[in-house]
């Protein structure tokens, strides 16, 4: 469960993060394409497979950190990089460097399937959410973006709002301490709304667009 107030992970009747009142656990729900609540969507048990299915079957790439730790066994310095790598980043952002991308489309999808797929796309891809914040028209879910090759671990938010029909996702990279990604984050955007176009292995749709 997560708590609507500040998105922390919670349990209990209240949120142990800022002490706002819990909800109870959301019953299943029967029309869940156009709900929007995060928490009712992913305990559908067909969006639970789902997104079960493409966490089993996200590949892990090789990470910064890994890739600079294999550096230092073909480069000759007294330096480590890995250790170098993880000073320089938070020491950079503190000075504001910081990169990123913004992408936002029209999804002709409810708001909860829409919430599904993007929930499914972060399994696929191996981005594990970190927090989600709940509101009546929507969710933002703030899930990393982890460390590549070309890039340091960052964050990747994700909005998605009811429209009259459809539903609107804005979403954006933010890596902190580094200033070119080398195309790492358009890349990611593009893959992202790719899969929120498709189906992404959900039971076929049985509710139109609310309007």
């Amino acid at each position: 469960m997560f708590c609507c107030e500040c998105g922390a992970k919670a349990q209990g009747k209240f949120c142990s993060n800022c002490g706002h009142p819990l909800s109870a656990p959301f019953p299943q729900t029967d029309d869940w394409e156009n709900d929007v609540r995060y928490e009712a969507i992913i305990h559908v048990a067909d969006v639970r497979a789902a997104i079960d299915l493409h966490a089993k079957s996200a590949v892990k790439g090789m990470s910064a950190e890994t890739f600079l730790s294999i550096c230092e066994k073909v480069v000759d310095s007294p330096v480590s990089y890995s250790a170098l790598a993880e000073i320089a980043q938070p020491m950079y952002a503190k000075l504001g460097m910081k990169t990123g991308k913004e992408r936002a489309e029209e999804i002709a999808a409810p708001i909860g399937r829409t919430i599904a797929r993007v929930v499914c796309s972060l399994a696929k891809h191996g981005q594990p959410i970190e927090s989600v914040q709940q509101g009546e028209g929507g969710c933002v879910i703030t899930a990393e973006f982890p460390s590549s090759i070309w890039a340091m671990k960052g964050q990747l938010k994700i909005s998605i709002v009811r429209l009259v029909q459809g539903t609107l996702v804005g979403a954006e990279t933010i890596i902190p301490g580094q200033m070119f990604d080398w195309g790492k984050s358009t890349s990611a955007l593009a893959q992202l709304f790719a899969d929120v176009q498709c189906e992404m292995g959900l039971p076929p749709a049985q509710q139109r667009l609310a309007a």
